[in-house]
């Protein structure tokens, strides 16, 4: 923990970050690194998310002199993602403040202001060749599934999730970044107060292990974001973009669940945030596409791709 400050220089983040790691024992701080959030484990969404980057050591350093320089040019100490939301839509007249909009760190930010700050942190977010790393179950899909039979396993959505999320890991390494597929990883996850999901992901994990050798460690981030910016501990600057992309995964993926292909698309955000998941799959063959939509999707047997996917377009019953 580093002394408390009212403004911290994109090179002490840095800097800091580079100590932070290097006082970690052998094993726990490896070359490859993932932060980690979850999104929807309250119960408030249709879908479970947990989503996160991941770089190597040295391009996380870089990554905190970049995004600390992003919050230094706002005025802002931190960012957090269902914060900048509240603050969109009282900018944009979506709705009349609450009582504690006075807290908001982005109340004086026009929605000009307001858009090219989240623009600039996701570009800092997505630069480097970070991976963005995700799982999601819907819940309610989920649960409907088991009950007809259609999915005979009786794991929750958390535990499968949590599974999805490291075996994304791994495929995303070997599709966009091959050349890092033997490194160690280990995975830092934000603050939880929930022992039962802390319990599921470590179960996840250990599970994981036996598939995946280069997992190396995890662990839970010991204090919250409040408490983090209030201490001037730029240390786990990267959980902030990790909250970033679970949070917009989770919008996306709500979405997807309820097959809402109408609205408005934060394209901008979605072209900078998952451009490697937009390259990754525009390089996907047909029956790879194919075999992805069948395992999200009940599609009966001889219904090809395109009239699948122009059943849910058209929400009709497939």
């Amino acid at each position: 923990m580093i002394a408390r400050r009212e403004r911290i220089s994109p090179a002490q983040a840095a800097r800091e970050f580079r100590e932070w790691a290097s006082l970690f024992p052998s094993g726990v701080f490896v070359k490859l690194v993932a932060y980690v959030d979850e999104s929807g484990t309250d119960g408030s969404s249709e879908v479970l998310i947990v989503a996160g980057f991941l770089a190597l050591r040295e391009e996380w350093a870089r990554f905190c002199k970049d995004w600390q320089r992003v919050l230094n040019k706002y005025s802002v100490k931190y960012f957090h993602f269902r914060e900048w939301a509240d603050a969109s839509a009282v900018a944009r007249k979506k709705r009349r403040p609450n009582s504690n909009f006075g807290k908001n760190p982005y109340k004086s930010l026009s929605q000009d202001k307001l858009d090219s700050f989240l623009l600039e942190l996701a570009e800092v977010a997505a630069s480097d060749g970070r991976l963005v790393v995700g799982g999601y179950v819907p819940h309610n899909k989920l649960r409907s599934d088991q009950t007809s039979g259609v999915v005979t396993t009786k794991a929750g959505a958390e535990e499968l999730c949590v599974g999805h999320f490291f075996d994304s890991v791994v495929l995303a390494i070997s599709k966009e970044r091959r050349v890092l597929n033997r490194q160690g990883i280990s995975f830092f996850f934000d603050h939880s107060t929930n022992k039962q999901w802390k319990k599921i992901v470590h179960d996840g994990y250990d599970l994981s292990c036996q598939k995946h050798r280069q997992f190396k460690a995890i662990s839970f981030v010991s204090i919250g974001l409040r408490e983090r910016v209030e201490a001037g501990d730029v240390e786990y600057l990267p959980l902030q973009a990790a909250d970033m992309v679970a949070y917009r995964m989770r919008q996306k993926m709500e979405k997807l669940a309820n097959l809402d292909f109408n609205g408005p698309e934060w394209d901008k955000l979605d072209n900078v945030l998952f451009k490697s998941i937009n390259i990754a799959n525009a390089a996907l063959s047909a029956s790879e596409l194919d075999a992805i939509l069948r395992r999200v999707f009940i599609v009966p047997k001889g219904m090809s791709y395109e009239e699948a996917i122009e059943s849910i377009r058209s929400t009709k019953p497939i």
